[in-house]
């Protein structure tokens, strides 16, 4: 067996760089925990682990997440950076309404030499609303959105450099190698009501153990606890049911090719995905194996229970393992920390 230890070098150098690349990030763990919210917190934590990173708490400008600091005895003022000099400032907002808590740590163009924000809900719809932050954006240098579509749209509303990078996933949660998988099917976040209901009719009838979720956005105890269970949820079941975007939001319908992180999920899980995804050749890219998902019509419900069938005795786990270890490698949050890294020059 030959070893590659240029290449093993390389990965040495690049890591002892990003240790010494000293990283300001503003967080507001403690004030959100609707579930969705635990990504977020994912990709914080790789940042921390692999570089000189500081948390700095940080309000919320909506006035839910003030009302909820002055009840957690943290009210909405100015705070200070833990040190006078960062190489970069990195926000990790899941909203456009995120980034005016840039506007919270005091002298922060001075504190930081770059701040850059990372967007998971990069929406066309939320393009009107920028005009209203508009001193908070100027603070930016670079925009990542994790929408391919939402890039263009975004150069033209904002004058810092925009990027797209799709989201990731946290690989301790994420794996396909649980032999067990007590769970049949299942069904977290976004989903269709009348397929769901045809679900749930096929598992009442054979039995099967169907989970999905009972509360919609619901709040966590603790973030990153949640992002364990999820992972181990994930982990269980044989079946994942997944949709497009704008199969099951009608105010998305232009948005479809929006690819969230529920896809990395089941595809790092090693699991079957009966849904509808989206067509485009980056999601192609982004999970090169064809039988990743098994489409459902939600327009001929009659065919549910065959797609179903199809996908659980679907043979091709060497299949699923090898595009399981294809994310786990290559679409983690620490990976996407280090293309920001090369992206902006740091």
């Amino acid at each position: 067996m030959t070893i590659d230890t240029q290449g093993e070098s390389m990965m040495g150098a690049d890591k002892r760089r990003l240790q010494h690349i000293r990283v300001l990030i503003p967080t507001s763990r403690d004030v959100y925990r609707l579930v969705s919210y635990g990504m977020v917190v994912d990709f914080e934590d790789a940042v921390v682990a692999a570089s000189d990173a500081d948390l700095v708490p940080v309000p919320l400008r909506s006035r839910r997440a003030q009302v909820q600091g002055m009840l957690r005895g943290r009210p909405s003022r100015a705070v200070i950076a833990p040190r006078s000099h960062y190489d970069v400032c990195l926000l990790v907002a899941m909203g456009r309404h995120w980034v005016p808590s840039l506007r919270y740590v005091r002298d922060l163009r001075r504190t930081a030499e770059r701040i850059v924000v990372y967007l998971f809900d990069s929406w066309l719809s939320d393009l009107p609303a920028l005009r209203a932050d508009r001193r908070a954006w100027s603070l930016v240098d670079d925009l990542f959105v994790s929408f391919p579509h939402a890039v263009v749209p975004f150069s033209e509303q904002l004058d810092c450099k925009v990027h797209y990078l799709p989201q990731a996933i946290d690989e301790r949660w994420f794996h396909p190698y649980r032999k067990q998988r007590p769970i049949d099917v299942l069904s977290v976040g976004r989903r269709l009501p009348i397929v769901h209901e045809r679900l749930l009719e096929i598992g009442r009838r054979r039995d099967l153990f169907y989970y999905y979720q009972t509360h919609q956005a619901p709040m966590a105890i603790d973030l990153r606890e949640n992002q364990e269970l999820l992972g181990r949820l994930c982990q269980s079941a044989r079946v994942h049911v997944s949709w497009s975007v704008d199969k099951t939001n009608a105010e998305r319908i232009d948005e479809g090719t929006a690819i969230t992180a529920r896809w990395f999920e089941s595809a790092a899980s090693g699991a079957v995905v009966v849904g509808a995804a989206p067509r485009t050749e980056e999601f192609q890219r982004l999970f090169p194996y064809e039988g990743f998902v098994h489409e459902l019509d939600p327009t001929r419900l009659a065919e549910t229970e065959n797609v179903l069938d199809a996908a659980l005795s679907d043979p091709r786990e060497g299949e699923r393992v090898a595009l399981a270890e294809h994310v786990r490698a290559t679409h983690t949050w620490a990976v996407r920390w280090r293309e920001i890294v090369e992206a902006c020059g740091i």
